[in-house]
């Protein structure tokens, strides 16, 4: 486990330090607008966050997770604390309005993003509980449906921000640890339905979300005239130019990150030499900036954070296998699935593999509240490391006495 932990700290300083000096770079452009001429504007921020999310990761090293367990009220306490949180963001005065979307809490100087705290509260919430019930996870109620509602409750609050990136993300790992903790499959599959019908319904109704979706049908698809609604029926094709040209100016940003991706090389066109940056590329500082790492550092860049992050979820899953109870093999699980999926998802958006949605790159993207987050997962697998050679040293003593 030394090796493991050991391996982990590696992983997380290099994707840290890759982050530090790639923000530092992808963000010049806008932050010379946004800071009044000052081109490390959100590079110093982010240095403020991070000093803040290191301070959070070392007490999450320190902080015995059993204690999630051994207190029920303080684990109740912390899932109203955040659902109240998710709450506030909906209300008038204490909400900021980015993008069309209401996602951030105005904290004086601070902006804290309470979804990224949902996140984590899924993890540690739902590991306790499917913890706390054992074998009777496999009842309807205990197992499904009380779980599923506790989520629900989560989810229908962030869909109301709206933030379907987070939604996702704490729907998928909410359901992957009642999976591996042994809930029903017909329960997950019928729970799963019902949702994904209830988010497409959503998203169907939300004219952006289905402008990126089209922008995005037509990259992977460009020869079909998937407008056409069914064989036989005619549209007005002055509709259909519209709906195209609507599609087009959404799926802008792929445009200009696979445009990054193209003029990159083997090497990259040099650090801080990025053309993208120059407003070519919209958010390159924060969701696209694996875009701005491989133009500046080449396929090289790309295929090392990738490798990285794999590394992550080789330590993640190693550290889940040999934790010394259930509690801290299903909290290690989805910590580390809660990274992961994000990593997953955000390559899978910049590369053009799903449609256009706002998730964070963890450790790179600019944003305080995802780097409290990370850090605190990463703290969290390292307790639960720990625990587990303080537990193999103690049964070694044991052997060792009766011996």
């Amino acid at each position: 486990m030394k090796k493991t932990l050991a391996w982990l700290s590696m992983t997380v300083v290099l994707l840290l330090g890759l982050g530090i000096v790639l923000l530092a770079t992808a963000s010049t452009v806008r932050a010379q607008i946004e800071y009044h001429g000052d081109p490390l504007g959100y590079f110093k921020r982010q240095l403020m966050w991070l000093a803040i999310a290191f301070v959070a990761g070392l007490a999450a090293t320190k902080f015995d997770y059993h204690r999630w367990q051994k207190f029920p009220y303080m684990t109740i306490a912390f899932y109203a604390g955040v659902f109240i949180l998710l709450a506030a963001v909906i209300c008038p005065g204490l909400r900021r309005e980015i993008n069309g979307s209401y996602r951030w809490l105005i904290l004086g100087p601070l902006r804290l993003q309470p979804s990224e705290l949902g996140k984590l509260a899924t993890v540690i919430v739902m590991s306790v509980w499917m913890d706390r019930i054992g074998w009777r996870v496999e009842q309807f109620k205990k197992g499904a449906l009380i779980p599923a509602i506790g989520l629900a409750a989560y989810l229908g609050l962030v869909l109301a921000e709206t933030d379907f990136g987070a939604t996702v993300v704490m729907a998928v790992v909410g359901g992957a640890l009642m999976f591996v903790a042994g809930v029903r499959w017909r329960y997950l599959i019928g729970m799963g339905l019902f949702g994904v019908l209830g988010v497409g319904a959503m998203v169907v109704r939300n004219a952006n979300r289905m402008a990126r979706i089209k922008g995005w049908f037509g990259h992977m698809f460009p020869d079909v005239e998937w407008f056409q609604v069914s064989a036989g029926v005619n549209i007005d094709p002055a509709v259909l130019e519209h709906a195209a040209q609507k599609a087009k100016a959404a799926a802008y940003q792929l445009d200009q990150a696979l445009i990054a991706f193209k003029n990159s090389g083997f090497w990259g066109v040099g650090l801080n030499q990025s053309v993208q940056k120059f407003e070519y590329l919209p958010e390159s500082h924060t969701d696209f900036i694996f875009a701005i790492g491989g133009e500046e550092m080449g396929f090289i860049f790309s295929v090392g954070v990738v490798l990285l992050f794999l590394s992550l979820l080789i330590c993640g899953m190693v550290i889940s296998f040999k934790a010394p109870d259930r509690l801290g093999r299903l909290m290690a699980f989805g910590m580390t699935l809660l990274l992961i999926f994000q990593v997953f998802f955000n390559i899978g958006v910049v590369t053009g593999v799903f449609p256009t949605k706002g998730i964070a790159l963890p450790f790179m993207s600019y944003g305080g509240s995802n780097m409290l987050t990370a850090l605190i997962a990463v703290g969290t697998l390292f307790n639960i490391g720990i625990q587990c050679e303080t537990a193999s040293g103690k049964m070694a003593k044991n052997v060792v006495s009766r011996v």
